[in-house]
């Protein structure tokens, strides 16, 4: 799994600590929790069809500490190399994994002794539960999608998408207009933005039965980025 990818993908989510009865669970050993303050950040996802939860803490230990903390703790528990650790963009990072069960963490230094940090946990699939990102969203031909999270939430369940590709806004925003009208979905917001010099770009929602897509379309160098979050009850 890319973790350094998808642990950045997940900071900006919101989350809450309910979980749903429906909701896949983890099945993994418990993750070793430091003395912090402890928060959600997306309880109960799946990014390609791979369940995980990510919280965030706030401790009054140093960086260092933490991480002597899980030296500890996953070199007293086989297998053996323990963990793995890497510097990635101003965090220390150190992973580990148990019975098919991924753990990363995090850290950063907070305040003038304290730290800040992630803690991941995923479990790794079999090839049959592994989805193919983007799978059943019409995209333009050579699309590359970024990322593909779904979201769980009590009672409801959204997914997000993030992929790029070579045509302009006006032509991805032209594709959508017909493609998805034609599947039964119902135009409501279709707003083009002047964002400098000749470049526009668009935000749409469309409406299907209770469920609800928003996109934005916007230009960035050479690529178009398209962002959609489908919702099944908005």
């Amino acid at each position: 799994m890319a973790a350094r990818c998808l642990m950045a993908a997940v900071l900006a989510l919101a989350g809450s600590a309910a979980v749903a009865a429906d909701e896949p669970r983890l099945d993994c050993p418990a993750f070793p929790l430091p003395e912090a303050n402890l928060t959600w950040i997306a309880p109960n996802i799946a990014y390609n069809g791979l369940p995980m939860q990510i919280r965030q803490f706030d401790s009054k230990e140093s960086p260092k500490a933490i991480l002597d903390y899980y030296r500890r703790e996953w070199r007293a528990t086989p297998p053996r190399p323990s963990f793995v650790e890497y510097p990635l963009d101003g965090w220390q990072v150190i992973a580990a994994l148990r019975e098919r069960c991924f753990y990363t963490v995090q850290v950063k230094a907070s305040g003038r002794e304290g730290s800040t940090g992630l803690l991941g946990m995923s479990r790794l699939p079999e090839p049959s539960q592994v989805r193919e990102a983007g799978k059943n969203f019409p995209m333009m031909s050579g699309s590359n999608v970024i990322n593909d999270i779904d979201h769980f939430d009590p009672g409801k369940r959204a997914r997000t998408i993030y992929f790029t590709n070579d045509f302009s806004p006006d032509a991805n925003a032209g594709f959508y207009r017909r493609v998805l009208t034609g599947e039964g979905w119902r135009v409501v917001v279709d707003h083009e933005l002047p964002v400098g010099g000749n470049r526009t770009a668009y935000v749409m929602i469309l409406k299907r039965g209770t469920a609800e897509t928003n996109m934005s379309i916007t230009r960035s160098g050479e690529f178009t980025n398209v962002l959609v979050t489908l919702m099944d009850r908005p």
